[in-house]
């Protein structure tokens, strides 16, 4: 099931190509949902509702997506967690879809102690502008497989982690670069990526049971119609049963936090954004996130 959260308020279930469904009625009316739910709620309470939201989204009548404003699907998680160095790189085609750029010489283990927070107001939606800041250097998109967790838990085997996924979206991973950085780069990372509008993250979430194999989904970026990035999540180098068992290590895990799983290609095969720019970032599966750029 494709499950969106509408603006200003409202669940939606997307069906077909190019329809939505709103189900919020359906499910607040028998108190399935509170008033005011959010996608959050719908987590936590899916045993209960996984199948009265597959009766709406049946019996009701659609909308064109064209006529909704679709909201990011979890607008302010209670965590967000980003991989570093992910993918297998060494290519310096698109065509080989592992990410281009030399290959991370960290092991396993330490790319995991690599991922790091970026803050939940960085999330935006469907339709609107990641803000280039001012005076903070250039900016870059990087494509992204987001994993949304949907139960709380700690502690997880690699063989239980799959258990607390509630389904994924689209994230850009947005990056401010520039000289002001200095040699501070990783340190840094926190900052140069935490800004407000720089994660954009959507269209909507997939349940888990829609995409059998997350290591097999196809992702690419194009800016202005022009593709910037293609890749295959085979590609990871820890996966997502690795990255949700670690990170449970960490610290409980919660119903909407989300873990994005790493950008395939190398800084120096990104390209700069410039105002007015428009990305169209799509995972096979999943379905197409499209966000502007504007300046501050």
């Amino acid at each position: 099931m494709r499950l969106a959260q509408l603006s200003p308020s409202g669940i939606g279930a997307v069906v077909g190509d190019d329809a939505i469904v709103d189900v919020t009625a359906a499910l607040t009316k028998d108190g399935l949902l509170p008033v005011g739910g959010t996608l959050v709620d719908v987590m936590e309470r899916y045993d209960t509702l996984a199948e009265p939201l597959r009766r709406a989204a049946e019996g009701s009548q659609s909308t064109s997506l064209s006529f909704v404003r679709l909201a990011a699907p979890v607008p302010r998680p209670p965590k967000l967690w980003c991989a570093a160095g992910n993918y297998q790189r060494e290519s310096s085609g698109m065509g080989e879809a592992r990410g281009r750029g030399g290959a991370s010489d960290m092991s396993l283990n330490e790319l995991l102690e690599a991922v790091f927070l970026k803050p939940s107001t960085a999330v935006i939606g469907p339709g609107e502008n990641v803000v280039i800041p001012e005076g903070f250097g250039s900016l870059f998109p990087e494509i992204e497989l987001c994993v949304v967790i949907g139960k709380r838990c700690r502690n997880l085997s690699r063989e239980e982690a799959m258990s607390a996924v509630f389904g994924y979206t689209v994230v850009l991973d947005m990056t401010a670069r520039g000289p002001m950085w200095g040699k501070l780069m990783q340190g840094s990372r926190c900052i140069r990526k935490g800004f407000d509008t720089f994660a954009p993250l959507g269209p909507w979430i997939v349940t888990r049971d829609e995409i059998p194999d997350p290591q097999a989904l196809t992702m690419r970026l194009l800016v202005n119609g022009d593709e910037r990035q293609y890749a295959r999540t085979e590609a990871m180098l820890n996966g997502v049963p690795e990255l949700v068992s670690y990170l449970s290590k960490v610290c409980t895990l919660e119903p909407g936090d989300l873990i994005a799983t790493g950008n395939p290609d190398h800084p120096d095969f990104q390209v700069e954004l410039h105002p007015g720019d428009q990305m169209h970032a799509e995972i096979e599966g999943i379905g197409a996130l499209e966000v502007g750029v504007a300046a501050a």
